[in-house]
């Protein structure tokens, strides 16, 4: 029985690209060193808990005159809500999170957590941002001191 050209192309293509999609991510850096491992620093932008008003979603809006905000405007309008930055303890990621964990939604969830568990950040419970830094060495801050 002959096989069509196209499925065997899917099924070649799900045997070798399977076990690569697989693999997790390391925590490891780009280039030449990739062995080295890195740590990520994540820094949370704590909001004050925003009320909206009850109003229909999409109704009536024409975006074709919409444009988003630069990141300066953004950045200028997390600080008029009142958000501080909040960096979260490297013992409270859970075990080594890796850069592209952090940048995506593993860096949200751990974020909204932390924010969650701190009971003096309680006015604070919004995530408005997050990022990410990665270094080299292990941040040392007073909690693991």
């Amino acid at each position: 029985m002959m096989k069509s050209p196209v499925t065997l192309a899917f099924a070649l293509g799900a045997l070798f690209c399977g076990p690569a999609m697989a693999e997790p991510d390391q925590p490891t850096r780009m280039g030449a060193d990739k062995e080295k491992t890195v740590y990520v620093q994540l820094i949370v932008k704590a909001c004050p808990a925003a009320e909206t008003p009850l109003e229909p979603t999409n109704q009536g809006k024409i975006y074709d005159n919409e444009k988003s905000l630069t990141p300066e405007e953004r950045k200028a309008a997390l600080v008029s809500l009142g958000c501080i930055d909040v960096p979260v303890p490297m013992d409270f990621l859970a075990d080594a999170m890796s850069p592209n964990a952090c940048i995506g939604r593993g860096g949200f969830m751990a974020a909204m957590q932390f924010l969650q568990q701190r009971q003096d950040l309680h006015d604070f419970p919004a995530v408005g941002s997050w990022h990410c830094v990665i270094s080299d060495h292990e941040v040392v801050g007073a909690s693991t001191m």
